[in-house]
């Protein structure tokens, strides 16, 4: 990587690390911990949406309604709020945002109604914004030669809790109910909250323009062609979120097998993702989050060719393989083109592009799918996926980034 925002000053990257590995270590498992909290607290809300419409009995639209506001709550926090985590302690920030998601949770076990349901998931979309890029910018920082690595291990946990969320939460809605499952997630986030408070994290480096908004990053040209290559990548999240149970369901798949996917899908990634992670940062992260589209885009083609729920389930697989060296990459390449007291703000920007795209795809692919069948489907996402990526690759090599 070259030219880097960081670098161009000729000053070298400020780590936020002690010479201790074993601190370093002590740290990264920290934020796993308070990653994964976040990420389960988030995801719960997909297994029992179903049960809140039986119970409460409010419209479809409301499905969508109480889904979308998540997503929207994490894209405006990531913009506007993970920046203060540059200016302030990231812990405060951090230990917010589980808060948050406890709060989240007990608006969903007390609430009756679709508004109160609505405000519970935007509580609960904020905690994502102010934990998880506070969380990658500490990562990252703590070395930089191996910030492609820790960043893997941290995506590892947080897809864990992603994946694992709707599946634990199924197991409990029958026994337990919807107000005491959320209860019980609502305990998870304060007694994280209350774990990391009690830790101590390293600060990140700080500068004039650190209590900028996420959005003024854009100025610089590695920023803008990192975001832009992580977009490319996340495309297939909203493909997943608004089609996958259709999809899988009209391929004959059970309720069970639609959940099981998920958790299947889930584990080559969380096996794999700190090898990958070690791997971009050997290759150089993104050179690998660039050129790893030639190889994701006909797996994502492969989705809409596949007949059989095993053979959808088996492309996942392969995907959940490559996306465990893609994800680290791409996430590392932003801390490196990051200015120096941005990286909080630059893995919030980083995370809202994302949402931005897989929002795009969650709209018009289920269009795509019923107008046209799944290989038109699955096949516009890839083409969509190779064109972002192929300017990205533009944009890089004009700026000497690869």
């Amino acid at each position: 990587m070259r030219c880097s925002p960081r670098r161009a000053s000729g000053a070298e990257p400020v780590s936020v690390s002690t010479s201790s590995t074993d601190h370093a270590g002590a740290t990264l498992s920290v934020l796993m911990f308070a990653s994964g909290a976040t990420a389960v607290s988030n995801s719960i809300i997909f297994a029992a949406l179903g049960d809140l419409q039986d119970n409460y009995g409010f419209a479809d639209f409301g499905l969508g309604l109480i889904a979308g506001i998540g997503f929207l709550a994490g894209l405006v926090t990531q913009v506007f709020v993970a920046p203060l985590a540059d200016t302030h302690k990231p812990k405060n920030l951090m230990v917010i945002g589980l808060v948050f998601a406890a709060l989240g949770s007990l608006v969903f076990a007390l609430g009756d109604s679709l508004w109160q349901f609505v405000i519970g998931r935007a509580i609960v979309g904020v905690s994502f914004g102010c934990t998880q890029p506070a969380a990658r910018a500490i990562a990252a920082n703590l070395d930089m030669g191996r910030a492609a690595e820790r960043l893997g291990k941290l995506a590892g946990v947080e897809t864990a809790g992603i994946v694992g969320g709707p599946f634990i939460g199924g197991i409990m809605l029958d026994p337990l109910g919807l107000r005491w499952t959320f209860v019980f997630f609502a305990i998870v986030a304060a007694v994280a909250s209350l774990a990391l408070a009690a830790k101590a994290l390293p600060m990140l480096p700080s500068s004039g323009e650190s209590r900028r908004i996420s959005l003024t990053l854009l100025r610089y040209p590695g920023v803008r062609t990192v975001a832009l290559t992580t977009m490319s990548l996340y495309l297939p999240i909203g493909v997943y979120d608004a089609l996958w149970d259709r999809y899988l369901t009209d391929r004959g798949a059970s309720n069970f097998v639609v959940g099981l996917s998920f958790l299947i899908y889930g584990i080559p990634f969380i096996l794999l993702a700190r090898l990958g992670g070690r791997l971009a940062d050997k290759w150089g992260a993104l050179r690998t989050a660039l050129y790893a589209i030639f190889i994701l885009t006909p797996v994502v083609t492969g989705y809409g060719l596949a007949a059989t729920p095993l053979a959808i389930i088996i492309v996942s697989v392969i995907e959940g393989v490559v996306q465990a060296v893609t994800i680290p990459a791409s996430q590392a390449s932003m801390s490196h083109v990051a200015p120096e007291g941005r990286a909080a703000a630059a893995q919030g920007l980083s995370g809202a592009a994302n949402l931005v795209g897989a929002a795009a795809t969650a709209f018009v692919s289920p269009w795509i799918y019923g107008a046209h069948g799944p290989v038109w489907a699955f096949g516009v996402i890839s083409l969509a996926m190779l064109t972002l990526s192929l300017v990205a690759q533009t944009m890089a090599r004009r700026h000497s980034l690869i």
